[in-house]
């Protein structure tokens, strides 16, 4: 009986909306999936969700998640 855990940033979305003047307000929200698997089948599994706004510091990030920000905000 093998366990392991993987966290995944498997879904990345760019929403763009207003503020309160008008302006359009780009950010990338992440969805990361933690999964715990024995022998690799998935025994439990949860969500964790964040945003990430133009100016913040998305260094940290998953490659795959830095690589659409850079894209959206530069």
């Amino acid at each position: 009986m093998a366990l392991t855990k993987a966290v995944v940033a498997d879904k990345v979305e760019v929403v763009t909306t207003q503020d309160e003047e008008g302006n359009d307000v780009t950010s990338v929200q992440v969805r990361t999936t933690t999964k715990v698997l024995e022998d690799g089948a998935v025994i439990s599994q949860s969500y964790h969700r964040h945003v990430i706004q133009s100016g913040g510091d998305w260094s940290s990030e998953p490659s795959n998640v830095q690589a659409i920000c850079n894209a959206v905000f530069s």
